[in-house]
């Protein structure tokens, strides 16, 4: 397996229980919380009847709030994965036990006997409650915070399955041209794209990566239909100035008014010329005799308004250049001081690793980059080299 699966693994979502409580926020398991606190509060009555229901009312509240505190340390220490909370649980349990046992030895202040049947019904009242305050708590739980979250979860992982279908890695040659890529999103839907698409009639190929504003399902959502869209113009030819103007066109009225998308792309033909167009985005990066230079046309991002002429322009390569294609997901990466990383560090190691497999220099690209902090944003990259 190569390395480059390790930054796009994705696990499927586990809906156990434990699962659902580390990832819920704890105002959403308050139910959850109200159910187990009052299904061990019954233990200080039920440690009364055992002991002949003779214990005074503070023991018995006493035991019953402490049977509580340790329950819920317990539960949400192991399904939250917190040590710290079991550990201090633990010592209050520990506390507990050797504070009844001293207190076992001396002489404590009984009840009367004929107050035992009125104490035994007590108990059996707050056991009861208890219970079926509990069983009330863990059904509003289930029914309702727990249903929606689950329902939720379900759609992203559908959406998260449909984001795996639509950007998938790249690893392909087509005529003298090595293509390798992919894109790691920062959460479960990502809004970037990368894509190689060899043209109908031996006209050449086309290649991307696009970066969608914002995060989450509605980035995805737009992304899915750029790529569609996209696809479908690329089966009419045309200069990618008008392509970028009929995206601009379609997209525009299908989406938010705050949402746009930034897009580098290339496209190569049988005559050796390749056209680029970028809008809104990194420069692609040419990697020539050790030398990289900026390849860019300056102009808005796709979907920004709802009219705009874009623009492209061409250049040539030479065999063994390398062009390279990013999203801004692997250069705003800041470090503990707040430093960014930025496109400048790309350059030296794409200068450095221009003779790498395609493959290794992505990984060593994105290595680089979680290194120096944590992925915030969806990391995508294209690679393309000249046979």
């Amino acid at each position: 397996m190569s390395g480059w699966v390790r930054f796009t693994r994705w696990r499927p979502f586990n809906t156990s229980l434990q699962a659902l409580v580390r990832e819920m926020p704890l105002k959403a398991l308050l139910p959850l919380g109200l159910a187990i606190g009052l299904m061990f509060s019954v233990l200080g009555a039920t440690t009364d009847m055992l002991e002949g229901a003779r214990q005074r009312a503070n023991i018995v509240i006493r035991n019953s709030l402490l049977s509580v505190v340790i329950s819920l340390g317990y539960a949400f220490g192991s399904m939250r994965r917190n040590l710290p909370l079991l550990a201090v649980t633990g010592g209050v349990q520990i506390a507990w036990i050797l504070g009844s046992r001293r207190l076992s030895g001396t002489s404590q202040a009984l009840l009367p006997l004929e107050a035992v049947p009125a104490r035994l019904e007590h108990d059996a009242a707050a056991i009861l409650l208890a219970m079926v305050g509990s069983y009330t708590c863990f059904l509003w739980f289930m029914n309702g915070t727990a249903a929606r979250y689950l329902r939720m979860r379900t759609e992203i992982d559908l959406a998260h399955g449909i984001h795996q279908v639509l950007v998938p890695a790249i690893d392909t040659t087509l005529g003298r041209f090595e293509f390798f890529g992919f894109s790691a999103p920062s959460g479960e839907v990502g809004g970037d794209l990368v894509d190689v698409v060899p043209l109908p009639d031996e006209r050449g190929w086309f290649g991307y990566v696009a970066d969608v504003s914002g995060h989450g399902v509605s980035s995805g959502v737009v992304m899915g239909m750029f790529k569609s869209a996209l696809r479908m113009r690329l089966l009419h030819h045309s200069p990618l100035s008008e392509m970028l103007d009929d995206l601009n066109a379609v997209l525009f009225p299908l989406k938010s008014g705050s949402m746009f998308v930034t897009a580098a792309c290339i496209r190569g033909g049988g005559d050796g010329a390749l056209e680029f167009a970028v809008a809104g985005h990194l420069p692609i990066l040419k990697v020539t005799h050790g030398a990289v230079v900026e390849i860019t046309t300056p102009q808005v991002p796709i979907g920004m308004f709802d009219s705009y002429a874009f623009t492209s322009s061409t250049f040539t390569c030479e065999p063994g250049e390398l062009l390279v294609l990013i999203t801004d997901g692997l250069t705003e990466v800041f470090d503990t001081q707040d430093r960014e990383l930025g496109i400048e560090a790309v350059k030296r190691l794409v200068a450095d690793g221009a003779a790498l497999p395609l493959p290794q220099l992505a990984e060593r690209i994105v290595a680089t980059a979680r290194a120096h902090g944590t992925q915030i944003d969806d990391q995508t990259l294209l690679l393309i080299r000249v046979g």
